[in-house]
Formats: C-alpha cells, sequence, structure tokens
C-alpha cells in the first residue's frame, strides 16, 4: 500500500466506516484477447501482480503454519491490494507454511481487474495462484469468512494458524451501522461487528478443535480493551493498532520470519509483526501498534470491574470520574461542520489520571493501580511501539469513554463487568465529539 491509509474520518463516518486509504492503482499492461478471455495459464493484474491459473494439488501435507489473510479490497482501498499481494510474495508459501488469501476487489478501482479477482488465492513467490473463483462475496457478511476458514482448514492442515483482517477498521461498535471492520461497498457498505467476529472466531474453534494462533489487524483503531475482552478464549494473541494505521499497512515482510523458522512460536510471530512495523514506520511520529497475549486479558477485565464497582460505591459524583478524561489525547480524530470526533483514549492514561487525582477515592485508585500494572505486564503487553507524537500518552489499548448503549452493552467487558453500568453513572458524553 502506499500514500495515506487514513485520508478524512468525516468521509469514512459518512459512509459508515472507520479509516481509509487513498486510492489508486499501477499502470495497466497490455493483454491478449486469451488472456481477456481467460484462456492463458497466467496474466498480469491491472497493477502488475501475475495472476496463475491451475491449483496445486490439494489437500497439501500439513506445515508448520497457515496463514489466512481476509483481504477486503471491495471499497475504496482495492487499489492497494496488489501492493501487499506482492509484499506477500517476497516471501511466497513453500513447504513450511502456506499463504492464503480471500481477494475481494471493487473493479471499477482497477482497470482490467474484473476477472478473476473475488478469489482465493495462494501466494507463491511466483505470483497469485488462484485456487478457487468464488464470485462476488460479502466481505461484511461472516459467512464469507466462516466459508474462507473452513476452505483453509480443509486443503491448509497446519499446527498453527494466524488470521488477518484486512480493511477499514473503527474501533468498536456503539451503533450498528458505524464501527466494526471490513466494510464491503458492493454489499451496501455491510461490515463485520464484534458480535459477528466472536461468532467467526467460535467457528474457528468448533472446526479446528482449537484457537487461533494469532488475530492480526491491519486496520485503524482495533487495538482496545473491549476487543481484546471479546477475542480472549478465542486467540493466543492479537495485533493492533490503538490508532490509525498509516498509509501503507502493515510491512508483510514479517512472513519472513515464518519463512527462515518454520517453527517459530506464536509469540515471537506477534513481537516480530510490532518489530517489523516500527522499523518500516520510524520516521512517523503518528503511529502505533501492540501486541497481546489473550490469556491475560481476564486480570484486565477484572481489575475493571474492580475499578468500577469502587468509583459506583464511592459516593462521590460520577462527574468526578468523567472530568478527569477531559483534555486527553484522542485516537481517531476527525473534523465536521466545525465540530471535533474520536472514537477512543488511551486506557492506561486515564488510569493515571484516575491514580493521581486527588479527588479518587483509595479502593478506586487500588483498582486504577492494577489495571496499570496489568497493561504493563509483558506477560500481557507482549510488544508495543508508539511514534513520538504518542509518547507517555499511548500504552497499548484504548477503551471507550462514552455512555453505552444497547449494542455495546452486548459486549464481554460490559456482559461481565460493571463498566457499561460506570460510563452511564459517570455520565460520559453519548456524542462521539470530543471530550
Amino acid at each position: 500500500m502506499n500514500h495515506l491509509k487514513f485520508m478524512t474520518f468525516m468521509t469514512a463516518f459518512l459512509l459508515g466506516t472507520g479509516c481509509w486509504y487513498v486510492s489508486g492503482s499501477g499502470g495497466e499492461k497490455s493483454k491478449t484477447g486469451d488472456e481477456q478471455n481467460g484462456k492463458e495459464k497466467s496474466f498480469y493484474n491491472a497493477s502488475g501482480v501475475k495472476i496463475i491459473r491451475g491449483a496445486p494439488a490439494l489437500p497439501m501435507p500439513k506445515k508448520k503454519w497457515t496463514v489466512m489473510v481476509y483481504m477486503d479490497g471491495d471499497n475504496n482501498l482495492s487499489g492497494f491490494t496488489s501492493d501487499d499481494i506482492r509484499e506477500m510474495m517476497s516471501s511466497g508459501s513453500d513447504d513450511g507454511f502456506n499463504i492464503v488469501v480471500l481477494w475481494d476487489n471493487e473493479p471499477d478501482q482497477e482497470s482490467g481487474s474484473k476477472k478473476n479477482r473475488h478469489g482465493y488465492y495462494y501466494i507463491t513467490k511466483d505470483g497469485a495462484v488462484l485456487l478457487e473463483d468464488t464470485g462476488e462475496v460479502n466481505m461484511g457478511g461472516p459467512m464469507t469468512a466462516m466459508n474462507f476458514m473452513d476452505y483453509c482448514l480443509k486443503n491448509f492442515k497446519s499446527e498453527k494458524y494466524a488470521w488477518i483482517y484486512w480493511n477499514h477498521g473503527g474501533a468498536v461498535d456503539r451503533a450498528a451501522a458505524t464501527r466494526g471492520v471490513c466494510w464491503d461497498d458492493t454489499n451496501d457498505g455491510d461490515h463485520l461487528t464484534e458480535l459477528e467476529q466472536t461468532e467467526i472466531m467460535d467457528h474457528f474453534m468448533k472446526k479446528a478443535g482449537k484457537k487461533l494462533d494469532l488475530v492480526g489487524f491491519d486496520a485503524c483503531l482495533m487495538a482496545t480493551a473491549e476487543i481484546v475482552c471479546q477475542y480472549a478464549g478465542r486467540a493466543l494473541y492479537l495485533v493492533a493498532s490503538e490508532q490509525t494505521v498509516p498509509g501503507e499497512g502493515w510491512d508483510y515482510s514479517f512472513l519472513g520470519m515464518i519463512k527462515s523458522k518454520p517453527a517459530v512460536s506464536a509469540s515471537s510471530l506477534a513481537k516480530g509483526i510490532v518489530s517489523y512495523y516500527k522499523k518500516f514506520y520510524a520516521s512517523e511520529s503518528d503511529a502505533t501498534i501492540s501486541a497481546v497475549q489473550l490469556k491475560h486479558a481476564s486480570g484486565l477485565r477484572t481489575a475493571l470491574d474492580e475499578f468500577s464497582k469502587a468509583a459506583l460505591s464511592s459516593g462521590i459524583p460520577g462527574k468526578t470520574f468523567k472530568d478527569l478524561s477531559k483534555g486527553m489525547p484522542v485516537f481517531g480524530y476527525y473534523e465536521d461542520g466545525g465540530k471535533k470526533y474520536y472514537f477512543t483514549k488511551d486506557l492506561y492514561f486515564y488510569m493515571e489520571r484516575v491514580g493521581a487525582s486527588k479527588d479518587t477515592p483509595a479502593a478506586a485508585k487500588n483498582a486504577a493501580a492494577e489495571a496499570m500494572r496489568i497493561l504493563k505486564d509483558k506477560k500481557f503487553m507482549v510488544s508495543e511501539w508508539h511514534g513520538s507524537e504518542w509518547k507517555n500518552r499511548a500504552f497499548g489499548l484504548s477503551i471507550t469513554l462514552k455512555s453505552s448503549t444497547p449494542v455495546y452493552k452486548k459486549l464481554v467487558l460490559c456482559t461481565s463487568t460493571k463498566w457499561d453500568e460506570f460510563l452511564d453513572w459517570a455520565g460520559f458524553p453519548t456524542a462521539d465529539t470530543v471530550f
């Protein structure tokens, strides 16, 4: 991917998405009539990626890793999909691991891309091998993801599995149409809510008989405490960004870690993704990324529950806790009509303010300190990086500091703790304007 991934949040918000890329495509290569008619063994797409027809013998022998990329380019990101496919090709599948992509594009974004762009692809150093032409699919529908998982589990068995969401991200749902991940413009802007993502993860566990080893979000704003709690028990590690993701997205050169050492652990791979991202964006001040070991998320959930209970029973006005978040830096900031909007704020930073306030009762201070301890624990936050703009302001996970909604109340963090009751009692704003 190149140029800006996040254009204007105003435009993204109006269309129900979380973050945007600038669209574009490479120069088109000439094609013969046979290529256009699908008779050639291979051809180059409009962005110069070699598309190879003729699937390998399936199912393949069991390998160490299978990396599944849910590449939703059926929106203004279409022109950027080929760039990341090329990055994946720099490693390419081999005897040790598989790279399998569900590649869905918006044909109008790239001339010459109408054929053989919706489907399952096996990425090699030579090109993108078309395994199955699925036709148009709804990337915002959970069944599309489940069918892709089923295909991979049947044909690409491995010891470990990674699942990567590639698209827009908008933190967690508060109203059904405005948050989540993976918007599909061809299907009326449908997207995957947190509850639908949970359904997808549960489907994998049922079919595979194990948790996913790693879940990644190559999408903006998805490193939230709510998402961590939602995925705990369903995956071992999660990699995502608190802030919007810079233009070129993830550096898929990290796949070389698996190529050079197929037995690499999920922990090392998660840390490696962060390391590659950090190096790739070394000069980018407004960038963040973090990797979390999800089995320790229960500790954070307990700490937030204890904090919420302590605040609710403190006897002081809820406004005290609301005001402590005032003026904190925000993730996903945008302006519209003279008003300033955002999605989330850093959880550690908020708890730090709670602990430092002379107005906070001791019980709430202690619970806040425990949440901070967990967020700093390397067993939980296994790796975290932020650019200079977020020094001492971003620590790995954000959280929603807004009043709860019926949609938000369905999230695991809310059903298992008093966090949503705390938000409502404290009187946090309903609207997403900056507070």
